[in-house]
């Protein structure tokens, strides 16, 4: 499986650039691992092998339960994810979280996205093998969100990062995903799942707006983290990478590597519905189904 990787160039003073904007959290909190130069990962024990770009996208340690709910689901690997899949995965946990006010919905994800395999990525299968895409009919249903799709060399951007105790992140650095029925599967409460999507002012909110949010509060939606986003607590809350408040120019910089900006279809930021938080309770959802707690229906052995 060696020739599906590249040479890492990944390197202490690469990763401490992220430890320096508030991306990664230091080297002794996090247990990070510079390669210097590996040409195959090969994670120690009780480590995962990730990309620095997922940082910039809302991924964090120790992963995310929805996250690793949806790895375990699809039997997919943390490292056949893209960039801008993690980017469509942490927009749709704080989607829920801050602007519905419940925690991320399997079925509403699964009833929006289905999974798609790509072509090789810089010549490997393993690397970003597998991207969720909108069904159709969803585009219109959904936030409007213009990638950078233009994404060079990140796959040459591996590191190791310390993972929790017990953790069911899958992180096979020669995995090939294959496809799954699961990957295009629809969820069983459909209709329960229509009344989630109706629970959403969607002229007033886009992926910019959402991601946004997420970098001012400093807060990464693929990370376990304490309380959810409905409950944030502003600057000094526990969930925050960083205390410091981002200036302007810096959200710009990072919102730049993240949107194309070249299409003209943002909300005004004036019109957007504002987030959920503790000073802004989310109304009371009830659910005929308690799709909150659903527990994920895994293929047999």
């Amino acid at each position: 499986m060696a020739k599906e990787w590249k040479k890492s160039r990944s390197s202490v003073r690469s990763l401490n650039d992220l430890v320096g904007m508030g991306l990664l959290h230091s080297q002794e909190l996090s247990g990070w691992r510079a390669p210097e130069g590996e040409s195959y990962p090969d994670p120690r024990a009780g480590e995962i092998m990730v990309f620095e770009d997922f940082f910039k996208r809302g991924f964090g340690v120790p992963v995310h339960p929805f996250l690793q709910g949806l790895l375990l689901y699809y039997e997919i690997g943390i490292c056949n994810l893209h960039p801008n899949s993690i980017l469509i995965i942490s927009t749709f946990i704080h989607l829920c979280e801050a602007y519905v006010g419940i925690e991320p919905q399997f079925d509403l994800f699964r009833y929006l996205f289905y999974l798609r395999k790509k072509g090789a990525v810089g010549g490997s299968k393993i690397a970003g093998g597998v991207y969720p895409n909108l069904r159709d009919g969803m585009k219109n249903r959904y936030l409007s969100c213009t990638w950078n799709t233009s994404l060079t060399e990140w796959y040459k951007k591996w590191f190791y990062v310390r993972e929790e105790p017990g953790s069911s992140t899958f992180s096979d650095v020669g995995y090939i995903p294959e496809k799954r029925v699961s990957w295009t599967d629809r969820p069983e409460f459909a209709g329960q799942v229509e009344d989630l999507l109706k629970l959403i002012d969607w002229s007033r909110l886009d992926g910019l707006g959402v991601v946004g949010n997420f970098i001012c509060c400093r807060v990464m939606p693929c990370q376990k983290r304490v309380h959810s986003a409905y409950e944030y607590a502003g600057s000094q809350d526990p969930t925050r990478m960083s205390s410091k408040v981002l200036e302007k120019a810096e959200v710009q910089q990072l919102l730049n590597e993240l949107f194309n900006f070249a299409y003209n279809s943002f909300v005004r930021s004036g019109d957007r519905v504002q987030a959920f938080k503790l000073e802004r309770p989310a109304p009371k959802v009830m659910l005929l189904t308690d799709v909150a707690s659903l527990v994920l229906v895994l293929p047999s052995c």
